[in-house]
């Protein structure tokens, strides 16, 4: 069951301009294709998908219903892709890929670090490695996150994927090598190179205010 709902129009228009006009008024073209349609262009509110992908991420199963010249037609969707403006960061684009709720897909979902590792605690520093993890699953059983426990980590140790919590209902398709974090030691601060051999009182350390060659 898609948690959102959004309408949409077939875009007939598809030229710069018209492009330009939609954002104008609020609205953005987009792309919808996948399982059993062909690729079509569409045009539909950008707020309003915005809003379903900051509350719901990525990942949001939405009922798209979309408005064309034979009526209205509800398809299963999920963000694949979106384009947002370099400055502003208002969504400029977006590519829609129809689903079926009973076929598994290939998706990314957000890796949690959980605990305060004890190497944190004796200074070293927690390095995530692997952000996102791929995984194969139903529509309806995508993980909002995977919550890694680094709180047993010392310094110099790490988790792999293999070490990753598997859910009952997706599998993660990552090479089980891949480290997803590890504790490195904080870094030695570099000593000043010393020149020559110093002799007693002949080193700068031995040399007062008073005794600074002019330059």
């Amino acid at each position: 069951m898609a948690e959102v709902r959004i309408n949409a129009k077939v875009r007939t228009g598809k030229s710069g301009s018209y492009k330009h006009y939609l954002r104008e008024t609020g609205k953005i073209p987009a792309i919808i294709y996948g399982n059993g349609i062909s690729s079509e262009p569409i045009e539909l509110d950008a707020k309003e998908l915005d809003s379903v992908i900051h509350k719901k991420g990525r990942n949001a199963l939405i009922d798209l219903v979309l408005n064309g010249k034979q009526g209205d037609n509800k398809y299963v969707v999920m963000v694949k892709d979106i384009q947002r403006d370099p400055i502003r960061r208002e969504l400029v684009h977006a590519d829609l890929c129809k689903i079926s709720l009973q076929d598994k897909i290939h998706t990314t979902v957000p890796i949690s670090l959980k605990g305060d590792a004890e190497g944190h605690k004796m200074g070293g520093i927690v390095q995530a490695e692997l952000r996102e993890a791929d995984i194969e699953c139903l529509p309806g059983d995508i993980p909002e996150v995977i919550v890694v426990d680094v709180t047993a980590l010392k310094i110099g140790e790490h988790l792999t994927v293999a070490e990753l919590p598997n859910g009952q209902n997706y599998k993660i398709l990552n090479d089980p090598e891949t480290v997803v974090v590890t504790i490195v030691a904080p870094r030695m601060a570099e000593q000043p190179e010393t020149t020559g051999t110093e002799g007693p009182g002949a080193g700068p350390d031995k040399m007062g205010a008073a005794d600074t060659p002019a330059e």
